[in-house]
């Protein structure tokens, strides 16, 4: 399985389930990168994304940063809407916000499985975070305290991903946040040479 497949696997399990919803101005997508910011193939999905009350919901599948074995799949909650012109800028911006900036949150689960686990391969990896996403459910991963699910266990494992440390520096600033590289003008030379006035030196 190519990553192409791994990323059209993911997304065929986020339009059979009416509650991965992403309201009228996100749409679902999935996407996949060959090397991330972690150095290593990620598919990024959005879940679910309504009102900023509830949060934003990804699903992420990214190489272990402890055990280089292994890639992790997980489910994420984050209070930032991710969003980006290119893929490699989405990945950037979310490896900013999540792991840089420490912005998300431990989702609360009924079985070990239901938002983390561990593949050799990302293409296990896409089949397991399919199988989180079918069984998506906001009520079971918000564990809201007024619900059914409040007594539900926190998924700590991704702290391990994640970390529990930002990426500010020794006067408390963050590092910039990631912007879109400009496209600049390339030179052609026989048209600086026909155009000089265009290309002053």
């Amino acid at each position: 399985m190519s990553l192409e497949s791994a990323v059209r696997c993911v997304e065929a399990a986020l339009d059979s389930n009416p509650e991965c919803a992403a309201g009228l101005i996100t749409q679902k997508k999935v996407f996949g990168v060959p090397r991330g910011p972690s150095g290593e193939a990620e598919i990024l999905a959005l879940l679910y994304a309504d009102d900023s009350y509830f949060g934003y919901w990804y699903g992420h599948i990214v190489r272990h940063p402890q055990n280089a074995a292994m890639f992790v799949s997980m489910i994420v909650w984050s209070d930032k809407l991710v969003n980006a012109q290119t893929v490699p800028l989405l990945f950037r911006r979310f490896h900013y916000w999540i792991k840089d900036r420490l912005e998300y949150h431990s989702c609360v689960v009924q079985n070990s499985d239901d938002a983390y686990q561990e593949s050799s391969s990302i293409e296990k990896a896409a089949s397991n975070l399919a199988r989180m996403v079918t069984r998506f459910d906001l009520d079971k991963r918000s564990g809201d305290e007024d619900g059914p699910y409040a007594n539900s266990p926190p998924e700590l494992r991704i702290m391990n991903v994640y970390g529990l440390t930002d990426t500010r520096d020794e006067c408390g600033c963050y590092p910039a946040f990631p912007m879109p590289i400009p496209l600049s003008i390339v030179k052609n030379p026989d048209e600086s040479t026909k155009y000089p006035q265009l290309y002053p030196k």
